[in-house]
């Protein structure tokens, strides 16, 4: 997974020569994110959400994981107009490059909406009527916010992306209850999309290595 910076849209083209010279290919990749807290900020939000899917098409990127892009803090009403505004605009333009949208569940202190099934829900339930807009499940925020059961129960058929990570995005070291629990879980309910081991910039290769074993240790266990 790749994650758009939205002080630098022309960093796509270092990740394109990145990619193509390693062979790997961009399986996911994860939105600019600006939470809006006036209407009059819809228009940044609506500028980097395009400017994300166009990276996201550079890359051949086919899922792009998405916030609400709205604050926790706007008014009820305020919030439905700009999350109308914001993904009447950018639905389109995802639909147009063939760039699937999966919305993610967010932890307890980000300053977006949309951290548990009844925000998740009010917030699929203006902008995504035909039910196009898939889920990302993110582990860490669910443990934070107390959901993973709900989340997972109420959104596995819409399920198309699993952000793994613990609060600093550090390497995962061994198997822990909460994790063992989570994949099983999502194995059965039939979950086979990619599972994105979220990491910091600083990981070392020989820890990415370290982790990448692990899970494929757990998962040939299910």
């Amino acid at each position: 997974m790749k994650t758009i910076k939205k002080e630098n849209d022309t960093g796509v083209y270092r990740e394109q020569k990145a990619l193509f010279s390693s062979g790997l290919k961009c399986l996911t990749l994860h939105s600019a994110v600006f939470h809006v807290k006036d209407p009059i900020e819809v228009h940044q939000a609506v500028y980097y959400g395009k400017i994300s899917l166009e990276c996201a098409r550079a890359l051949c990127a086919p899922l792009m994981t998405i916030h609400s892009n709205v604050s926790k803090k706007t008014p009820k009403k305020v919030r439905e107009q700009c999350l109308q505004n914001i993904f009447g605009e950018i639905k389109p333009f995802a639909k147009k490059l063939g760039i699937k949208l999966a919305l993610e569940n967010l932890s307890h202190n980000s300053s977006g909406f949309g951290k548990n099934v009844e925000e998740i829900e009010e917030i699929l339930d203006i902008i995504d009527t035909d039910e196009e807009v898939g889920i990302t499940f993110d582990f860490c925020h669910a443990l934070e916010t107390k959901v993973v059961d709900e989340l997972i129960d109420k959104y596995y058929r819409r399920i198309c992306n699993v952000h793994m990570a613990n609060k600093a995005h550090k390497p995962f070291i061994k198997e822990t209850p909460e994790l063992t629990k989570i994949l099983s879980k999502l194995h059965n309910c039939g979950y086979e999309g990619p599972i994105t081991l979220e990491l910091d910039s600083k990981t070392s290769i020989e820890e990415i290595k370290k982790t990448k074993v692990l899970f494929e240790q757990l998962l040939r266990r299910l």
